[in-house]
């Protein structure tokens, strides 16, 4: 296969957008809150170049008063170049085969394909009805789209009854500023009028073996100057469009250790 790189775009439903020190971040506008609490593993990173990392994420959308928050349309998400997404030698997972099935059946379709997996809270919205929380399995697989790369998040519940959706994020290269990738998403394109995810905890990670060398698909470095064990940087910024709401963008700021 021919080689491939792109800049690391750590994860999913809310997950795809952060991953920054091991604190919560919360932005709210309105009634509107939003809470994500994320860190990479190791902390300590390669002044230049880049390493294997895992990424973990928690994301939660809520309303203030408690009532049913507004449902999330989309996202666009830009990520910092210091990054590296490499998928040379991954398979990869075509969209028709995981669409409607089961989580143990996108597995067996596909389990070569897979950089994370972890659970979601949602609510099921019926007419005239209090929306139904559900939960379930949430699986990320490595994707392509018209030959470019995507970013499949499978989600699967039997709460009220069996279903099944995936929302693709497409990545774009950006070639300027501190940005270098940008992925974006449309939930009501993936989920219709099903409803809306509000929580999820997701592990981003696979290393695997390619052409007999090991490689990872998600790695990072950390750009510290000469001189300086230490750097601080713009690790992402995320833009969030809700129903009947303004967006609501926010940026993460990252600092890292250089290895060694």
């Amino acid at each position: 296969m021919r080689r491939r790189r792109w800049l690391l775009a750590p994860a999913l439903a809310l997950a795809l957008m952060i991953a920054a020190a091991a604190h919560a971040a919360v932005v709210q506008q309105g009634n509107l809150r939003i809470t994500v609490l994320s860190q990479i593993k190791p902390f300590r990173l390669p002044r230049t170049g880049t390493a294997p990392i895992a990424v973990f994420v928690s994301g939660h959308v809520a309303s203030v008063d408690g009532s049913t928050p507004p449902q999330l349309q989309s996202m666009t998400i830009d990520v910092n170049r210091h990054g590296l997404l490499q998928s040379e030698g991954l398979p990869t997972c075509p969209l028709a085969q995981i669409k409607t099935v089961s989580s143990s059946r996108a597995l067996s379709l596909c389990k070569g394909a897979l950089v994370g997996s972890g659970r979601f809270w949602a609510s099921v919205v019926f007419p005239d009805q209090r929306p139904y929380p559900t939960r379930g399995k949430l699986l990320i697989f490595n994707g392509r789209e018209h030959g470019a790369p995507v970013i499949y998040a499978h989600i699967f519940t039997t709460i009220p009854f069996a279903t099944s959706f995936v929302i693709p994020f497409a990545m774009r290269h950006v070639s300027k500023g501190p940005y270098g990738t940008e992925l974006t998403a449309s939930l009501p394109r993936a989920l219709g009028s099903w409803g809306f995810v509000d929580r999820i905890k997701l592990t981003l990670r696979r290393r695997y073996v390619a052409g007999g060398r090991h490689l990872s698909y998600f790695n990072a470095g950390c750009p510290a100057p000469a001189g300086t064990q230490s750097a601080s940087f713009s690790l992402a910024r995320a833009s969030f469009g809700f129903e009947g709401q303004d967006p609501i963008t926010l940026g993460v700021s990252k600092t890292c250790r250089v290895a060694g």
